[in-house]
C-alpha cells in the first residue's frame, strides 16, 4: 500500500472517530430534555475547572481502590456508606440529615458549593447521590454524563493522590420528604391506576427468577411495571435523547397525568437513577421507595407475584 492511501485511510478513520465522539457528546440542550442543567459534559467541566473559584465542588462516587487509581483534579471521594443509613432497618436507606452533614463536611463541602458527582460511567451511583443531596435541600448539584470513563477518553487530567480538603460548612437545612413513599402508602395504593409503582431491577429479578443479597422473597410488587434502569443510556453510557426516552417510559404507561410514580429497585440505587432520567424530562410526579425491594421482600404482611 502506498503513502497516498495510507494518508487517506489515516483522515477516513479520524473522520469516523470525530463523527463519533461529537454524537456521543451531544449537549443535553440539543436532546431536548426539560431539565438539562441536571447534567454536565466532560468538555464544559473541564474550562469551568480552569475558570472557576473555590465554590465548585467534585464528587468521586466509585469506591476508594478506584478513587486511588485516578480521579478527577480536586475531587473527593464517597462511597455508598457515605451516604447510607448504617443503623436503618434494612440496608440502603437514606443517610440521616446530621450524619449525612458531618459526612459532607468532612469532604470540604458547603451549603453554598456548585457539586458535581460523578461514577464509573453510567451515572448510577452518582444519581443516588445527586438523590440525597436534592432531598436534603441542596439544589445546586450536577451528574457529569458518562462519568470517569468519559472523562479520560477525552484525555483530561486526572490525579492519583487523594484530596483533603478543609472542612466545609454543609448542613441539611431542608427535607424534602415528598420524594421518598415508604411500603405502607405503596400497599394502600396497590389498586390505584393513578399510583404507579415503576420497578427498575433486572427482568428476572422482577420475575422472581432471582433476587440480591438479604431479601428473604422473590418476586414483585402486584401490579407493578417493569423497565429495567438502563434502558434509557446509549452504548457510551450517555443518556439518549428526550424524545427516545420519553417513548420509552410512555410505552410502559409511565406519563405525566399520573398522580405518583414510585420508582423501585433493590436497595433504590438503581431507581435513583430512573427517578434522575424521568426528572431530566420534567416529570414532577415522582417518588422513590427508598425501603425498594429489599424492604418489601422483609416484610411478610405484604403480597408479592410471581412470574
Amino acid at each position: 500500500m502506498n503513502n497516498d492511501k495510507i494518508l487517506i485511510l489515516i483522515f477516513i478513520s479520524i473522520i469516523i472517530i470525530s463523527t463519533s465522539l461529537s454524537f456521543s457528546a451531544v449537549a443535553a440542550e440539543e436532546r431536548g430534555f426539560e431539565n438539562p442543567d441536571l447534567l454536565i459534559s466532560a468538555s464544559e467541566l473541564n474550562k469551568r475547572l480552569k475558570n472557576e473559584n473555590n465554590k465548585l465542588k467534585i464528587i468521586d462516587v466509585r469506591n476508594s481502590a478506584r478513587y486511588l487509581l485516578g480521579h478527577l483534579p480536586g475531587a473527593v471521594n464517597m462511597w455508598g456508606s457515605d451516604f447510607s443509613d448504617p443503623e436503618g432497618w434494612v440496608e440502603g436507606l437514606i443517610a440521616d440529615p446530621k450524619a449525612f452533614s458531618v459526612t459532607v463536611q468532612k469532604k470540604g463541602i458547603n451549603n453554598d458549593s456548585k457539586i458535581i458527582v460523578y461514577d464509573e460511567n453510567n451515572s448510577v451511583w452518582a444519581a443516588r447521590l445527586w438523590w440525597v443531596f436534592r432531598v436534603y435541600g441542596h439544589q445546586n448539584i450536577k451528574v457529569l454524563e458518562g462519568g470517569y470513563d468519559n472523562w479520560k477518553d477525552n484525555d483530561f487530567e486526572t490525579n492519583i493522590l487523594p484530596n483533603y480538603p478543609d472542612k466545609g460548612n454543609f448542613l441539611v437545612q431542608d427535607v424534602i420528604n415528598e420524594w421518598i413513599v415508604n411500603s405502607d402508602t405503596i400497599a394502600e395504593n396497590l389498586d390505584n391506576e393513578k399510583f404507579i409503582v415503576l420497578d427498575t431491577r433486572t427482568e428476572a429479578e422482577y420475575l422472581g427468577q432471582k433476587t440480591g443479597s438479604s431479601a428473604p422473597r422473590k418476586g414483585r410488587i402486584p401490579n407493578s411495571i417493569h423497565l429495567e434502569w438502563n434502558r434509557v443510556l446509549t452504548e457510551n453510557y450517555n443518556f439518549k435523547s428526550a424524545s427516545e426516552i420519553k417513548q420509552i417510559y410512555q410505552e410502559k404507561g409511565i406519563t405525566k397525568d399520573k398522580e405518583v410514580i414510585a420508582l423501585i429497585s433493590h436497595t433504590g440505587v438503581r431507581a435513583a437513577h430512573s427517578f434522575f432520567a424521568l426528572k431530566l424530562l420534567g416529570y414532577d410526579n415522582l417518588k422513590l421507595f427508598d425501603e425498594s425491594w429489599l424492604g418489601w421482600s422483609n416484610r411478610s404482611d405484604l403480597p408479592i407475584e410471581l412470574k
